[in-house]
């Protein structure tokens, strides 16, 4: 999930930037940051986030790299064994996970619980229900597609990558970096993963997490900018970032030098289209501002504009205001389920685009926005063209922008002037929503709802171009992990040498021209598609018919053909 903050930024919080304040438990905690740690107290109780000094870096990456070098992470007990204390860890440090994320974004605990905790929690138990199946080797057909493979036995293992980092991100700091931890240790690598340091408490709790863990296994680096650059510097065998572009091509880049792969969740301008043959406006209008509302709008997947058919914007907008009263009621300044901007420099630059607005607010909340507060309340702007401020960059904000289109072609042909967006929401007819999937390009598609997908672990998670590389989640994350690592085995005697010199020089002379015809019928035989006869294509109807094909040039060869070289005598 991306974030318009960068999360490896130089300059972290400010101090004493804001103390967030629960106004049912009294409990506080202020951020005071300075170049080597955070202090956090009230959801942590008296505890110190302490930057990971530079100089250990390169020992941590060196002491879980021994880890998978050691073998332990081959061992499918080993995982698994490592899974059950990642769960254990989870269980016992719950409530400060939770707390944590409350103190750092204002993020409703119950929130936090159902799409971050439950979400890892979850996917730990995917893991140990399926990790022995997932693991078998692969055995695809051999001789019976290509006869030069008889008596060969070929697999496809499923092999971890080694050690690998995981940099993960604020707005959803529980499950945007545990979910792919999650994955890769199940996967049998070794991580180091490198908690957002805009969201101290979680990060501090997180680190709780893992010392249920071997450390040999798993290790945690906090910091800035300055740690998590030496820490790009590290030979990983596999890079795995959530964020903004901007540090996404940073990380690409790392991932290069050491030509070790990488995978990114970036996001983008990610819309939701309302057609004119849609059924009901009212589940439409409560979905888009879910997704728009939820995390005060710091998701990567939130609907950040909606594109509306012109007859239905002047229905659809009172029944979004509906909704965000519904939700947070008339004040949501008030209300202990919406969440705030994660600091002031964020703030101020949602200001900013409010203010180079064109569109024409419409009246959601007579709350007004208190940078004290870090409070920016719900903003529906309509009548906005194209071109406006609100157009410019991902919001990553609870303010919605509305455009009105009158042709479904026109809104489609907006969506593809653009990046590709991390998600794109579709509320329209089958045949409508049909038609807008298979005219854009997008990381997800969603008919009829909004950011509920998160919810599938069995279906990849992932962007296209400017919205990402790579997916995870489930199998999937497994497979991001994994090395699919062809192993093919075959017997000595099996052609016999004189037959084996099919595929050896010399090819010319008249006593090698064999080698051409029984070659090709060997290692290609020509698929049906490529066969132009009518009695060429029904001879591959026929059972075993690549095999059959060889047997006359085969056992001529293996009456005349010579052997490239002879045993010496001793």
């Amino acid at each position: 999930m991306t974030t318009q903050e960068n999360k490896v930024d130089s300059s972290p919080l400010v101090k004493n930037e804001h103390a967030y304040v629960d106004t049912n438990s009294k409990r506080h905690a202020d951020v005071d940051t300075n170049k080597e740690h955070t202090a956090v107290s009230g959801a942590l109780g008296s505890s110190e986030l302490t930057y990971t000094p530079v100089s250990n870096i390169s020992s941590i990456f060196d002491a879980v790299r021994l880890g998978f070098t050691s073998g332990t992470q081959r061992s499918l007990s080993h995982r698994k064994q490592q899974l059950r204390q990642f769960l254990r860890g989870l269980r016992e440090e719950k409530k400060a996970l939770l707390d944590a994320v409350y103190f750092d974004i204002r993020k409703a605990r119950e929130e936090t619980e159902l799409f971050e905790y439950n979400a890892v929690e979850y996917e730990i138990g995917v893991f140990l229900d399926n990790l022995d199946a997932w693991s078998q080797p692969d055995h695809n057909a051999l001789a019976m597609q290509q006869p030069a493979f008889l008596l060969s036995r070929g697999q496809v293992r499923k092999e971890p990558r080694g050690t690998v980092v995981v940099v993960g991100a604020w707005n959803y700091p529980i499950r945007i970096l545990l979910l792919p931890v999650v994955g890769a240790l199940a996967a049998g690598n070794t991580v180091v993963m490198k908690p957002s340091e805009l969201s101290p408490h979680t990060a501090a709790a997180v680190e709780r997490v893992v010392r249920y863990m071997d450390p040999g296994v798993i290790r945690v680096v906090q910091g800035g900018v300055e740690e998590t650059t030496v820490l790009l510097k590290q030979s990983f065998d596999h890079f795995f970032y959530t964020g903004n572009g901007r540090v996404g091509k940073i990380v690409a880049r790392a991932a290069a030098e050491h030509l070790s792969g990488v995978t990114l969740e970036l996001g983008g301008k990610s819309p939701s289209i309302v057609h004119a043959d849609v059924s009901d406006l009212v589940p439409v209008a409560t979905r888009i501002m879910w997704s728009k509302l939820s995390n005060a709008g710091q998701t990567c997947v939130a609907t950040d504009y909606l594109l509306v058919h012109r007859s239905l914007k002047d229905k659809l907008v009172p029944l979004l205001v509906d909704a965000a009263h519904a939700m947070f009621g008339r004040s949501p300044q008030k209300s202990m389920d919406y969440g705030r901007i994660v600091n002031t420099r964020s703030w101020t630059r949602i200001m900013k685009l409010l203010t180079a607005t064109e569109g024409t607010f419409v009246q959601v909340t007579n709350d007004e926005a208190d940078e004290a507060d870090l409070f920016i309340p719900p903003v529906i702007v309509d009548g906005v063209r194209f071109d406006d401020a609100l157009m410019t960059e991902e919001l990553f904000a609870p303010i919605l922008p509305i455009i009105t289109y009158d042709t479904l072609d026109e809104a489609i042909d907006f969506v593809n002037q653009n990046d590709q967006p991390l998600a794109l929401y579709v509320f329209a007819a089958s045949q409508s929503a049909e038609h807008v999937i298979s005219h854009t390009r997008s990381g997800t598609a969603v008919v009829n709802d909004t950011f509920f997908h998160l919810a599938s672990h069995t279906n990849p998670f992932g962007g296209v171009g400017p919205s990402g590389v790579g997916n995870y989640t489930g199998k999937y994350s497994f497979d991001t992990f994994s090395h699919q690592r062809y192993v093919l085995k075959r017997p000595l005697w099996f052609p016999s040498p004189g037959v084996d010199t099919v595929r050896m020089p010399p090819y010319s002379g008249k006593e090698n021209e064999w080698k051409r015809e029984l070659g090709n019928r060997m290692v290609y035989p020509a698929p049906r598609a490529l066969r132009d006869s009518v009695w060429s294509r029904l001879f591959t109807f026929v059972p075993f018919w690549r095999v059959l094909a060889i047997i006359p040039g085969f056992l001529a060869a293996l009456i005349s053909a010579k052997p490239l070289i002879r045993r010496r005598k001793e």
